[in-house]
């Protein structure tokens, strides 16, 4: 064996390298998905009206809420998550202060300029028209208020990762494109007051909870493994859509795509 080689083996299996295998197991106290509520809570004030662009089971809704005196409009186009919204909303015993309404953001009746913060999470990289529901967005804030979007960016994804994710159902791809998006908010007349690169902080925050990456790492490896079984039971279209879905947050984890905080606000 060549000595060159024999001292990179030594090298490798050596204390430094045991000790930066150590260092990384020191967590760095990321912070969690709650960041975004103190974002929020610069821009609200009491009194202002609040809507959820795709507010799923309302959860950040009723958070926003708990933690300010405000009244809040919640819109999605999916019916289980307005069932689950409603239940969430009364159980809460805020049926008084929240409205839902079962629509895109284009179709909900939001009047013009009326909305003071809109809160926008998970949403932009699932829209099928992009620059219509920025531009509604747009439409139902006041003149100087502010939006906030949480989404995800391609950070770095291969041409083999694109064509995964071209099978997921929801997320479209080229709403993923950071200047296509940079260049969406000014035409809709909104401006880029700060972005906050989240990175892998929130996908670390859960992993060392409640560890989702590992499970959905296990998942992938069980679908790889019985591909054709779960092909013959559920049709290749929905075994093509899970895959992309499970690599969704591994990739975040990876870097690969990049979660962002955009604050926005209405040109007066």
């Amino acid at each position: 064996m060549k000595q060159g080689h024999v001292e990179a083996l030594i090298a490798t299996y050596g204390p430094r390298t045991w000790r930066i295998y150590a260092d990384l197991d020191v967590s760095m106290a990321p912070d969690g998905p709650d960041e975004l509520f103190d974002v929020a809570a610069s821009l609200i004030r009491p009194g202002d009206l609040v809507l959820d662009v795709g507010c799923r089971d309302a959860s950040h809704l009723i958070g926003l809420c708990r933690r300010h005196d405000i009244t809040a409009i919640g819109v999605d186009p999916v019916p289980v998550h307005i069932a689950k919204a409603a239940e969430a909303v009364s159980v809460a015993g805020l049926a008084d202060r929240v409205s839902l309404h079962q629509a895109t953001l284009e179709e909900a009746p939001i009047a013009m300029k009326s909305v003071d913060l809109i809160w926008c999470r998970d949403v932009l990289e699932q829209v099928a028209d992009l620059p219509a529901v920025v531009r509604a967005a747009a439409r139902a804030l006041r003149p100087g208020g502010a939006m906030i979007v949480f989404t995800v960016l391609d950070n770095g994804l291969t041409t083999s990762d694109r064509e995964l994710l071209a099978h997921h159902r929801g997320v479209v791809p080229a709403n993923m494109d950071s200047a296509r998006l940079m260049a969406i908010y000014a035409e809709s007349g909104l401006l880029l007051e700060q972005t906050i690169e989240i990175g892998t902080r929130w996908r670390e925050h859960a992993e060392e909870r409640t560890q989702p990456v590992s499970r959905k790492l296990l998942q992938l490896a069980r679908l790889r493994r019985q591909r054709d079984e779960l092909t013959t039971t559920y049709g290749p279209d929905d075994v093509a859509h899970v895959e992309a879905n499970l690599h969704w947050e591994l990739w975040q984890f990876l870097g690969l795509t990049l979660p962002s905080v955009h604050v926005l606000r209405r040109d007066r």
